[in-house]
């Protein structure tokens, strides 16, 4: 039984460990507030539960928000707790899926800026780009970067951020947002005639547009030689899930 093995287990640990094994426990009794969206073919009840106790479980030591990491072996094992198949890429260096569930192969982001915007989503390393140092003008960042851009893209099949939001002091909101690829293959339309010049620190830029207005900006930063995507609308996007969750008091100076 999980009561008897927990007692069991307990029996072993010192003052310390008791200690830290009561927050959690703690913690994880706290009251929070779920929204998953009722069409989600990711999230269940059960994903979310999980996702959601690991969320608790993680702010009852710490105030800092989920990193990348951690955020990809939650949603690994949120995924295998709700049935699925998951498991993780062979190496966290490699720029292509991060995990694949079910036999999907998803791609997984953070964004948790302090100024992280409501409407828009900022990708901050969509991929490394060391090739940007031998570009000089609008059609050298076209011809170098479309074609990458679009093979890094059929790495995986899906996209997925995990957003934080500080919300009030002690309580962080995360939406659990997925980015739609065929959004980003938008990027095979963009000409030389988009990018925009570049810049002392070796940097462009270009906007797509399409009928339904901004679709995402791409960004080469030249000065930390990746490529960043930025202005992507919440509203183009696909929100599975969303969990508000108290941490421990920040620590004061």
């Amino acid at each position: 039984m999980p009561l008897e093995r927990l007692v069991a287990q307990a029996q072993l640990l010192d003052s310390a460990q008791l200690e830290m094994l009561g927050e959690m426990a703690e913690a994880l009794q706290q009251p929070c507030e779920v929204r998953v969206a009722p069409a989600s073919d990711l999230v269940s009840n059960e994903f979310s539960d999980y996702f959601l106790n690991r969320l608790k479980i993680h702010h009852a030591t710490s105030e800092e928000k989920f990193k990348k990491v951690a955020f990809e072996y939650a949603f690994i094992a949120a995924a295998r707790y709700a049935g699925g198949s998951a498991s993780k890429t062979r190496s966290q260096t490699f720029q292509g899926a991060d995990a694949t569930v079910n036999g999907a192969r998803w791609s997984l982001k953070t964004e948790a800026s302090t100024g992280i915007s409501e409407s828009n989503i900022v990708v901050s390393k969509f991929s490394e780009a060391r090739w940007i140092r031998d570009c000089e003008t609008p059609v050298d960042f076209a011809r170098e970067c479309l074609p990458r851009f679009l093979a890094h893209l059929d790495e995986y099949d899906r996209i997925a951020t995990l957003r934080a939001f500080s919300v009030a002091p002690e309580l962080v909101r995360y939406e659990l947002v997925e980015i739609p690829k065929s959004l980003l293959m938008r990027a095979a339309d963009l000409t030389e005639y988009d990018f925009k010049p570049r810049t002392k620190n070796g940097s462009s830029s270009a906007l797509y547009k399409d009928s339904d207005g901004i679709a995402f900006r791409l960004v080469l930063d030249g000065s930390v030689e990746k490529v960043t995507l930025s202005r992507i609308p919440v509203q183009r996007c696909r929100v599975h899930a969303s969990w508000t969750v108290p941490t421990i008091p920040e620590v004061q100076e």
